[in-house]
């Protein structure tokens, strides 16, 4: 009786001309009591009524025989686009998804890739951030001092050379190793590859660094030194 009223108020508002007011009661009202029917069935009528499809497919995932063929492939396809599952209750303001959309659910390596995907961003903008605000003027202070040390003739010039190298192998490794795992959370296995041998090549090289000498490597230190 409670619900039966309810919904008769809202669609007494609703047809008074104030439909946002309408469809705010009523969605109150589903999500609160999402076991009630009466609620998304008028979510279902007045949205048809008002042009909206999409809501009324929406609203009406819970019974689809309510549903028009067109709300049917809105919904459908609404299923298909869901980064999981708990996003889609969470749409469809339902505890249990219908066995038709548990079915359209995209595969569950999709799925977590999409949920990975803000922490994939996250680490991307960390490497934009070491580029931009670390390593990059670091390694651009160090190219003036060798550039000014050298035309100056200073006998410093090669070990601010050789620092200048070990900051940039650094950086590369750093920068490499947050896309390298950006990459591999996003699934793109190819581009994490050659990530990989980036960081691989610039830790061997580091590894080798030695500044104390006029080389610039300890070739012994290197995999393919004599």
């Amino acid at each position: 009786m409670t619900g039966r009223l309810s919904v008769e108020r809202a669609l007494a508002v609703f047809a008074a001309g104030d439909r946002r007011a309408a469809w705010e009661q009523l969605t109150t009202l589903a999500r609160r009591e999402p076991s009630e029917p009466a609620y998304r069935r008028a979510l279902v009528q007045t949205y048809r009524a008002a042009g909206h499809p999409d809501q009324a497919a929406r609203w009406g995932a819970a019974e689809p025989a309510l549903l028009d063929e067109r709300e049917r492939r809105m919904l459908h396809r609404a299923a298909a686009r869901a980064r999981s599952a708990s996003e889609l209750r969470s749409y469809l303001a339902l505890p249990v998804l219908p066995p038709e959309l548990e079915a359209l659910l995209p595969p569950r390596a999709e799925q977590r890739r999409h949920r990975s995907e803000p922490l994939a961003d996250g680490l991307e903008k960390g490497a934009v951030v070491v580029s931009a605000f670390l390593a990059g003027p670091a390694i651009a202070i160090g190219v003036v001092v060798t550039l000014v040390s050298a035309f100056l003739g200073d006998p410093s010039a090669h070990g601010a050379a050789q620092a200048t190298a070990s900051g940039v192998l650094f950086a590369a490794a750093g920068v490499g190793v947050l896309r390298l795992a950006a990459s591999v959370l996003r699934g793109r296995w190819v581009v994490a590859a050659l990530l990989l041998v980036v960081v691989v090549v610039a830790v061997v090289l580091l590894s080798a660094a030695d500044l104390t000498s006029s080389a610039p490597f300890d070739r012994a230190a290197l995999p393919w030194g004599p």
